[in-house]
């Protein structure tokens, strides 16, 4: 968590992932400089698979690690925002009409992961939802988020409108 002037407060991306990303794209580069080294210097005979996979991982790791260190979440004293590496979307406080928490079920090849979501009350303004193991949330956050309205839960037990019926 950073601060930047007065009362705001920086949510980044976690630490690990950082690492990893970074791991990820010099592995890349290794292989490749291994195999269009060996390539280019006629060392050896380099089939496609081995010319086309380097550069399109090194792609890919570069992207991921561009994200992982551009992309946060930002409490300020009169609005949240979110900010990826295409977009930054902007919520002010007065016009959050709650919060909702979710799963998205994992498969056996992926684990589940929790959501956070903040919805708007005016359709001027976006939904902000985000992974919430992403990114490095304190208390303050925590707390934050918990004084929201929780839409689960009013949904859950207050009327259910229907349409039934009507032409």
């Amino acid at each position: 968590m950073e601060y930047l002037g007065g009362a705001t407060r920086i949510y980044r991306i976690g630490w690990g992932q950082r690492v990893f990303c970074i791991i990820f794209m010099g592995f890349s580069a290794f292989l490749l400089v291994g195999f269009w080294g060996g390539a280019i210097s006629g060392a050896r005979e380099a089939n496609w698979i081995e010319l086309v996979i380097p550069p399109v991982f090194l792609t890919v790791g570069g992207f991921l690690t561009v994200r992982a260190f551009k992309d946060f979440i930002a409490l300020t004293e009169s609005a949240i925002r979110h900010q990826t590496l295409f977009e930054i979307r902007t919520l002010p406080f007065d016009r959050i009409r709650g919060r909702r928490r979710y799963l998205v079920k994992g498969d056996g090849k992926s684990p589940s992961v929790w959501h956070l979501k903040v919805e708007s009350n005016d359709d001027q303004f976006p939904t902000l939802d985000f992974e919430e193991s992403y990114y490095t949330f304190d208390e303050h956050f925590r707390t934050w988020f918990s004084g929201l309205t929780d839409l689960d839960e009013r949904d859950k037990t207050g009327p259910k409108v229907s349409n039934f019926g009507l032409v």
